[in-house]
């Protein structure tokens, strides 16, 4: 199909299909029904006009072109009417590798560097023996001198 001659090809595939039907109800009226019933019984009997088209176009071998060149126009359309959904879909990119970076600085500065004290593995962990008061343990508050402290 040459590109230039695209809407007169088009043209010529509707008036060819429309032809068709009528001849299609014309033999149904030979056979015998009335002509509303001929015309109802023709498009059972010659099938899906559109199929047919696109059956047809499919041949002309620009079918690809056409579907692409019709996805390139909605894609460009849809974002006009959902602003919010094109700024969410920008902005999600932009802020993984952001979140990604803030979540690894505080995992590395938090797990996988060592503590900033020498000797880290002997650091304790103080707790107060709180059992007079009902409690099997508790934090061991700064300025009490009176209660028993345990290491563990």
């Amino acid at each position: 199909m040459r590109w230039w001659r695209h809407r007169e090809q088009e043209q010529d595939l509707d008036r060819e299909l429309r032809a068709d039907l009528e001849l299609e109800a014309a033999e149904q009226r030979e056979s015998g029904p009335s002509e509303e019933e001929a015309g109802c019984a023709a498009r059972p009997a010659f099938g899906n006009p559109t199929l047919v088209g696109e059956t047809v176009r499919e041949t002309w071998g620009w079918a690809a072109i056409e579907r692409l060149v019709q996805d390139v126009r909605f894609s460009l359309r849809t974002p006009s009417k959902t602003p919010g959904f094109v700024v969410f879909a920008a902005l999600a990119p932009a802020l993984g590798p952001g979140a990604n970076a803030a979540i690894f600085s505080v995992v590395d500065a938090v797990l996988l560097r060592p503590l900033p004290f020498r000797h880290a593995d002997r650091l304790a962990e103080v707790w107060a023996d709180a059992s007079l008061m009902g409690f099997q343990m508790a934090t061991p508050a700064p300025g009490r001198r009176n209660s028993l402290w345990a290491v563990r």
